[in-house]
């Protein structure tokens, strides 16, 4: 039995797994709109250029997610079970993957970061933006990779609370390297937005190496020398459910990429309009964010512990605390909407258009809490295959039909797409919620 295997129950607790990841979750909503935010005032082109990388950023990340999220649901099972020697082998297999899917997707964005601008048919001076940004921050891609999967393995042994350092410390790093390139501190020239992807780039490798040492520090186990031993039926039980269970995830992505796709449509306006939205109105769904990661990670030691019943009412809880506490903030946003609004810009018509989404955000972050709840414990439980399937259904056949018809057939603009993916939310929170209460997910524990 590992050292720290004595006291994995007590860091199972809802609100020891919760506050860290909110805090972290945070920490990066507050990195990302401080990106945007002094990049507003360098250039709206600019906003606009990262807005779209920002879709592709997330697609990366969902891709290195098909391995971090088999090992998270894996590994929390095993140990909730007490089979602290299969979790011990699923942290290395799942370090060896991450290596491998890592570094083919930094090539694949150094050699192809044109092809994927050109993609979404950007005005030139957008489009060069776009490049410079992706060029960098796509090629660094495998530290992405790896830094996710060293975070899976701490949360999976209750260890939260250290990413949430790592992040605050990587931020700090970022927002100074993003002076560095935009002020002219010490006479130093405008590096603009290459300048920027460049301190993000610094900054997370500096995270991952402290990952790093953080994981070796906790006494979590890690048999390296034995990694020939681990069987291949392990690798693909990794694969295989990291793939199912980052499958919505990417489907979502794809599909928000599509969106964008039918925004750049209707102009450079609605463009940065939905850039600012977003990152104004991300805040609202942090803490549902990190509840539904918190549920997951014990109800997949809840089921390994064979604690069904116990965890079937838990989420039904989170939920309605995730619920309020989303709809509150998002409110709030709304009655304080123009003065956060003019910290990004002063454009009137611009400032109209974010206003309106984010009046629109009532609804559809009422909507998503739901998904962020009730997903998360679906796949935790090992139910991966339906949230998938139903959310690829929804999320084209509601998001991405209506953001058209609305958005561009019907003439709403941005506002009809915005509208369009609360009707997604919507659509997919019920049908888990009744998912959830049938209880048809104790079935699919993993062996």
């Amino acid at each position: 039995m590992p050292k720290n295997a004595s006291t994995l129950s007590k860091r199972m607790n809802i609100v020891a797994l919760t506050w860290p990841i909110f805090i972290e979750v945070l920490l990066r909503t507050a990195l990302n709109t401080t990106d945007v935010f002094m990049l507003s005032g360098y250039s709206d082109a600019a906003v606009s250029a990262v807005g779209v990388i920002t879709q592709i950023t997330f697609f990366l990340i969902v891709i290195s997610m098909m391995v971090s999220s088999g090992t998270g649901i894996l590994i929390a099972q095993y140990n909730g079970a007490s089979r602290f020697s299969d979790s011990a082998q699923v942290a290395v297999a799942s370090i060896i993957l991450a290596c491998g899917v890592g570094t083919f997707l930094s090539l694949a964005l150094f050699f192809g970061a044109e092809q994927f601008i050109t993609l979404f048919g950007l005005a030139d001076d957008v489009a060069a933006f776009g490049y410079d940004y992706l060029i960098i921050s796509g090629s660094m891609t495998f530290n992405v990779t790896i830094g996710i999967v060293l975070t899976t393995i701490l949360r999976s042994h209750g260890y939260s609370r250290s990413p949430m350092v790592i992040n605050l410390i990587a931020g700090v790093i970022n927002i100074a390297g993003n002076y560095l390139a935009l002020y002219q501190p010490f006479g130093l020239p405008v590096y603009g937005v290459s300048g920027v992807a460049t301190a993000t780039v610094v900054s997370q490798v500096i995270g991952t190496l402290l990952m790093c040492q953080v994981v070796r520090s906790k006494n979590i186990d890690l048999p390296f020398t034995q990694w020939r031993t681990i069987p291949s039926a392990l690798f693909k039980k990794i694969i295989k459910i990291g793939t199912m269970n980052a499958g919505e995830i990417l489907s979502y992505n794809l599909a928000q990429m599509t969106i964008v796709y039918f925004v750049v449509q209707m102009g450079t306006s609605s463009l940065a309009a939905y850039t600012y939205a977003q990152n104004i109105t991300r805040v609202s769904f942090a803490f549902a964010l990190a509840l539904g990661q918190a549920g997951q990670i014990q109800t997949s030691y809840f089921i390994g512990k064979g604690w069904a019943d116990d965890i079937l009412t838990r989420i039904q809880k989170y939920y309605l605390v995730g619920l309020a506490v989303s709809t509150s903030i998002i409110l709030v946003l709304f009655v304080f909407r123009y003065p956060l609004i003019d910290l990004f810009t002063q454009e009137s018509e611009i400032v109209a258009l974010v206003a309106l989404l984010i009046a629109g955000s009532i609804f559809v972050e009422s909507g998503r809490v739901s998904n962020l709840i009730f997903i998360a414990a679906l796949k935790g439980s090992g139910d991966i295959k339906f949230p998938v399937q139903m959310g690829i259904l929804s999320m084209w056949g509601v998001a991405v039909v209506f953001s058209y018809l609305l958005g561009i057939h019907w003439g709403y603009g941005v506002i009809g797409a915005w509208i369009a993916m609360g009707m997604d939310e919507w659509v997919r929170g019920i049908v888990m919620i009744r998912r959830w209460r049938s209880k048809v997910w104790v079935r699919f524990q993993l062996s």
